[in-house]
């Protein structure tokens, strides 16, 4: 798992290099306060302020590289769950591996029994699967390694 801190839109003027192939994420995100997020079909929910933890896979065209650089830019048309809450919050982190596997289900499992994670928005993020969510929320940001330590336990089970 290569884990990365970074400011959005810092990092694409810079040209963050990101891998081309298959992989799976974690985009870590910052909402300062607290607001009702329209979220396409899942309809209105009221966010608190805090941090959210959203796990995905990039199997499509442009691999990782696309759907990442789609995800650190601040404007597009929502499409996603998380386009919608990344409308008002910003990117704080990144984690990706690439590998064809789909991982995201195992690591919003593993993640959901962090420290302080919960379940705002169900069904967010896993409209194509049966996991509960996709989204974790903290109410504190999580220690960078809590994540790195957590995901690749949980790739490699």
């Amino acid at each position: 798992m290569v884990y990365r801190e970074i400011e959005a839109e810092k990092s694409l003027a810079a040209g963050l290099a990101l891998p081309h192939g298959q992989g799976s994420y974690a985009l870590l995100l910052h909402l300062a306060q607290s607001q009702p997020i329209e979220i396409g079909r899942l309809g209105s929910w009221s966010l608190a302020a805090g941090y959210y933890l959203y796990l995905g896979s990039a199997c499509g065209p442009g691999g990782l590289a696309a759907r990442l650089r789609r995800h650190l830019s601040p404007e597009k048309r929502p499409f996603w769950h998380i386009d919608y809450l990344r409308q008002a919050a910003e990117v704080v982190a990144i984690g990706y591996l690439v590998d064809p596997t789909r991982w995201e289900h195992r690591w919003a499992a593993a993640a959901a029994g962090l420290p302080m994670a919960s379940i705002l928005v169900p069904r967010f993020g896993a409209s194509d699967c049966r996991c509960p969510t996709h989204l974790l929320y903290f109410p504190e940001r999580p220690t960078a390694a809590s994540l790195i330590s957590l995901l690749p336990e949980a790739a490699s089970s």
